[in-house]
């Protein structure tokens, strides 16, 4: 296995030179935020990494007494609790330590880069825990948060159903009431991440159900806290809740993450409590499905980075023909490729998490779908570079290359796929809004184009950069007359394509914003700073001539709304 790597210096760069969260530290400085960041960077290199490939193997286990997590995980997972890494960026009313979103984002990404499975466990508890903190009754919170700060419970979210799939509104558990606030749950959810295991003693389902009153589709749904163990006042377990996994799935990839099938009220004795107001299940579930997409992005993002940097450390050391393979120019191409897009990546997931703290929503909402869809995408296509560039040793498991692309995949498939990220991007957070928010993020990508440091050092890069912004608009015109006329089919076909598209040009964006900055820091830099400094550049240049290209062909595609889709097997 490859030692772990970290390209700290451009973590730091967005965070501190590009996005300046110490501007909203909660009173931190910059330098303790670095060493925030530093001392994690540590954490997961001694505790996390070396758990990826060993827990891989092992896997998540069935057993008649429940779900056993692989046994590298239970010391890791303690001590992430004990150092408080798992109360980083809660409120401090709950014992948490606040920081910056986009700290606790890259903090995140270096957890999930090193072994995304594990990182599933505490991160669904944390996005379960925010739903109970945002929409829970004081009585809720008080039996629930401070033992998932803790890490004696843990977390899911239950929305999956076999029949229903992606179709949420279809779904069929029940919960008939049974009196001050309490429900009769049964029902059969399916793909449930972190659905059972033993690295906590209690796991809090956040599960999606109609009540008898509840209208067909998703807005007669209501959501439902039901415990694996009924609590106690003592905040102690009480007795088994009903709650049984009844399989895990054998999957492609994670495989040291529970993937369960749970059923509910398999005995009838199954109790959940409503959280917040009755038939407002999907509304309260997007506080955690809104978190769930960016981390999705972020686990692409992540796992692209460290893909890249152990492959980087493998060419400068693998010889062939007599020399080593990054004096190859295709080896060399290949890197440069796999840098700029990683680092653009990052970029791009970072300036979206920093979005939260600047309450920019509209912004978020825009760009969330690109993150989470985009990245997964790309990553995907990043980990297939990485295993080429190993050659026959990334296709077998001794660098650990391969398995980068078995648990990349599942970021495109779950949380909504990115055809519907797709559907949502075009047809909610752009038609529906009439443009607004695009023509918003269009003005600042002009504004930054206009800079001077950037008219000087990148006009050919610009011009490929300000043509796709322009047909873009012309793109979305057609759009707009075609959903207009009712030809809504024309422009579902292209709405991939066009997330796509529109993920280039923002994250070609995002390095040029980079590059800029570091051509304002290049005269007073020398030695390694001024290298990194003329990376940063390079990777702008290299994004727009291999991945800002590919813009022209789906251009003229997306141009074309005559697609014959006739299909017969």
């Amino acid at each position: 296995m490859a030692n772990y790597q970290t390209d700290l210096r451009d973590i730091n760069f967005n965070l501190f030179d590009v996005l300046q969260v110490q501007k909203h530290s909660y009173g931190l400085e910059r330098s303790d935020l670095e060493t925030i960041v530093s001392e994690f960077d540590g954490f997961v290199g001694k505790e996390i990494f070396p758990t990826r490939q060993k827990s891989d193997v092992h896997g998540a286990k069935w057993t008649p007494q429940g779900v056993k997590a692989p046994a590298v995980f239970q010391d890791p997972t303690r001590k992430f609790y004990e150092n408080g890494w798992f109360a980083l960026g809660l409120p401090d009313t709950v014992n948490g330590s606040p920081v910056p979103e986009a700290i606790t984002t890259a903090c995140l990404s270096l957890a999930t880069g090193a072994n995304c499975a594990w990182s599933m466990y505490p991160g669904l508890t944390k996005a379960a825990l925010n739903v109970i903190l945002h929409v829970g009754s004081k009585e809720q919170q008080s039996v629930y948060v401070q033992p998932m700060v803790e890490g004696r419970f843990g977390g899911t979210m239950c929305l999956t159903e076999a029949d229903a799939g992606s179709d949420v509104g279809n779904l069929r558990s029940t919960a008939k009431p049974l009196g001050h606030g309490r429900y009769a749950i049964e029902g059969t959810k399916i793909f449930i991440s972190s659905g059972d295991n033993d690295l906590y003693e209690n796991i809090v389902h956040l599960v999606l159900g109609r009540t008898p009153g509840g209208a067909p589709g998703t807005k007669g749904l209501s959501l439902f806290i039901v415990p694996k163990y009924k609590v106690k006042a003592d905040g102690t377990n009480g007795e088994f809740n009903d709650v049984n996994c009844s399989k895990i799935e054998e999957k492609m990839g994670l495989h040291a993450n529970a993937t369960c099938e749970l059923v509910f009220g398999k005995n009838k004795q199954c109790e959940g409590w409503l959280i917040g107001d009755e038939f407002d299940g999907m509304k309260n579930m997007f506080i955690m499905m809104n978190e769930a997409r960016l981390y999705c992005g972020v686990q692409g993002e992540s796992q692209a980075n460290l893909a890249y940097q152990l492959t980087h450390q493998y060419v400068f050391e693998r010889v062939q023909f007599g020399k080593a393979i990054i004096d190859h120019p295709d080896v060399r191409r290949t890197m440069l490729k796999m840098r700029a897009m990683a680092r653009g990546l990052r970029a791009l997931c970072l300036y979206t998490a920093d979005l939260f703290d600047r309450k920019e929503e509209d912004e978020v909402g825009l760009l969330t779908p690109i993150c989470k869809a985009y990245a997964s995408d790309e990553a995907m296509r990043l980990s297939s570079d990485a295993v080429q560039s190993h050659g026959g040793y990334g296709f077998c498991t001794e660098y650990g290359i391969e398995q980068f692309m078995r648990d990349i995949k599942i970021a495109a498939i779950y949380e909504g796929t990115n055809a519907i990220q797709a559907i949502d991007f075009v047809m909610r957070k752009i038609l529906k809004d009439n443009g607004k928010a695009f023509t918003a993020l269009g003005k600042k990508i002009m504004t930054s184009m206009q800079k001077p440091e950037a008219q000087k050092l990148f006009s050919a890069e610009l011009q490929t950069l300000g043509l796709s912004l322009q047909k873009a608009q012309e793109i979305l015109g057609n759009f707009g007359k075609l959903a207009a006329a009712g030809k809504v089919d024309a422009v579902l076909l292209h709405c991939s394509d066009f997330l796509r598209y529109a993920g280039h040009v923002v994250t070609a964006w995002r390095l040029l914003d980079h590059a800029i900055l570091a051509e304002t820091k290049m005269a007073a830099a020398n030695g390694e700073e001024k290298a990194f400094l003329q990376t940063k550049q390079q990777d702008f240049r290299i994004f727009c001539q291999f991945f800002l290209t590919e813009n022209i062909g789906l251009g003229k595609l997306l141009s074309n709304t005559d697609i014959d889709l006739s299909y017969k097997a």
